[in-house]
Parts: structure tokens; C-alpha cells; sequence
């Protein structure tokens, strides 16, 4: 046996997950260590670091394309974390739809990763990867379809910071799922079975409107920035506009405090008694800790 074999049982670091595990949550890939989260968008990236107790710390953004502000803070980044390990949050080209019938079974995570034509059937599109959240009493299903050929580019461009990614996801898709979640197990009212939920994250928006316990409509649109709200309350206005008098309408955002788009999103959603779901980083929670 190896020297660092020995130490490593020693110390019992052997027994620890892989930290390029999938199917192991990344505070316990990463516990004792320090991890790097980046949020990439159309037009900037935000990042925020995690030290070895679990506690975000360092943070910053940079406008810009991603290979551009990767050139630029590739150096501070790689302090941030321990052995070049990151999680990275995709918010650019992708699209969630509602569909109906697709696969369930406890293997289906691995399986979008492995074999998704499996899971998706003729849905399934080479060129795309692949997340799924499903009704828990319908067969409805939420799909995330993201361009792979951005999450190679982004790849390519940590592989020369010497920085590997443990997770990718799309912070809006988590976000959802956290918030439907969240209102899933809540208190059940006159109303269960009835709401709009609206997701927003660094400017991409996604709005899910559900009537009689079932998923009804589902639009989404990515990589608007900052700048697109008035595009972004067209998409969510007629969602909402049909809801059923007294239907509760949801908003759930990236908790970043500084974000105008989530800002001025709420101002307008405030005078249809949106309830926020929002919390102080909730992205980078979900991303780099769940």
C-alpha cells in the first residue's frame, strides 16, 4: 500500500464522496474544503466564495462575456477554491417547457446524464442536456433543455484556468424547482391547486401557472439582462391575467441585493399581492450546497 493510501485512511479522507460525484450533494463532495461558485449570464458573471467552514466570503461580478471576465479574474478565482474545484450556475440558452409523460424512476437523474434519449424518447435532441422536475401527483413535468455546446465552451474555458467544475446546472431552473417545492409543502388553502409562479434569475424569467391541481401553461425566456423587464412582464402579464380570481401568484428570485431586474420585477408584481419567496443567496445556496 501506497504511502498516501495510508494517510489517506488514516484520516479518513478515503471514505469521503469523489468530489466529481453526481449523485452526492456538493456540501458533502466539498465539506472541508474551499469551493468557488460562478453564476454566468449573457452578459456578466458573479461569483462567490465558499471557505472551508461552509461560509460564503469573497464575492464580485464582471460585465462581460465569460471567456473575457475569466481572463481577467482567472487568478482570483483560483484562490478561492482548493484543488481548482467549482460549481457553475448557466443562466444563457436554454429553455424549460411543460411536458407530459416522460419517464419516472428513481435512476431518471442519472440517466439524463448517461442516456437521456432513454428518459426523453423522441424529445431527446443531441445538442442538448437535459434536468427534469415532475408533478408530484400529475404527469406533468417541467424539462430544461440547455445548449451543450455552451456548457463545452464553458468547460473549455475553466480547463484553461485550471479550474474543474463539480456541478453545472441553470440557476433558474433550480430556483423553480426550489419554489414549487417550497409551496408544495406549505399550508394548504381555499386555493391549493391554484398559482402562478414566477422565477427570475440575473435576467432570464420563467412563469408556470397551475388551475385545478394541474400544470397548465409554462413560458420561458433566457438571456434577457438586466435591461429586459418590459419583455419580461409581456411573457408573465397574460399568464397572470388568466389565472382564476384570487389564484396566489409566486415570485422567486436570485437573492442577489444588488439585482435591478429582480427589483423592478417585484415593483410590478407587488400590485397583483405577489408573495416573494426570495432569500438572501438563495442561488449560490442551491448551486454550491445542495
Amino acid at each position: 500500500m501506497l504511502l498516501d493510501d495510508i494517510k489517506s485512511v488514516l484520516s479518513f479522507s478515503a471514505f469521503r464522496p469523489e468530489a466529481d460525484d453526481p449523485e452526492t450533494p456538493v456540501a458533502k463532495r466539498f465539506e472541508g474544503r474551499k469551493l468557488l461558485a460562478l453564476n454566468i449570464s449573457r452578459s456578466q458573471v458573479s461569483w462567490r466564495g465558499i471557505n472551508r467552514k461552509g461560509k460564503f466570503e469573497a464575492s464580485g461580478t464582471q460585465e462581460g462575456d465569460f471567456a473575457d471576465a475569466a481572463a481577467a479574474r482567472g487568478e482570483e478565482w483560483r484562490a478561492l477554491t482548493e484543488d481548482g474545484w467549482c460549481v457553475v450556475s448557466i443562466n444563457n440558452r436554454f429553455i424549460i417547457s411543460l411536458e407530459n409523460g416522460l419517464m419516472r424512476a428513481d435512476n431518471t437523474p442519472h440517466l439524463l446524464r448517461t442516456n437521456p434519449r432513454m428518459v426523453l424518447g423522441p424529445k431527446y435532441d443531441r445538442g442538448k442536456r437535459y434536468a427534469i422536475c415532475h408533478h408530484p401527483a400529475s404527469t406533468a413535468s417541467m424539462l430544461l433543455a440547455t445548449e451543450d455546446s455552451m456548457v463545452r465552451v464553458t468547460e473549455d474555458v475553466l480547463r484553461t484556468l485550471g479550474l474543474r467544475q463539480a456541478r453545472v446546472s441553470c440557476g433558474l431552473f433550480a430556483l423553480m424547482e426550489q419554489a414549487i417545492m417550497n409551496i408544495y409543502s406549505g399550508a394548504r388553502t381555499a386555493n391549493s391547486g391554484n398559482f402562478v409562479l414566477i422565477g427570475a434569475c440575473d435576467g432570464s424569467v420563467a412563469v408556470l401557472s397551475e388551475q385545478d391541481g394541474q400544470w397548465r401553461d409554462l413560458r420561458c425566456r433566457s438571456g434577457l439582462g438586466a435591461e429586459g423587464v418590459e419583455t419580461a412582464l409581456q411573457i408573465i402579464s397574460p399568464m397572470v391575467a388568466k389565472a382564476p380570481p384570487g389564484t396566489p401568484v409566486y415570485f422567486i428570485a436570485d437573492g442577489f441585493q444588488d439585482s435591478t431586474f429582480r427589483k423592478d420585477l417585484m415593483e410590478q408584481l407587488e400590485r397583483v399581492g405577489a408573495r416573494d419567496l426570495t432569500q438572501d443567496d438563495i442561488l449560490w445556496n442551491l448551486i454550491a450546497k445542495q
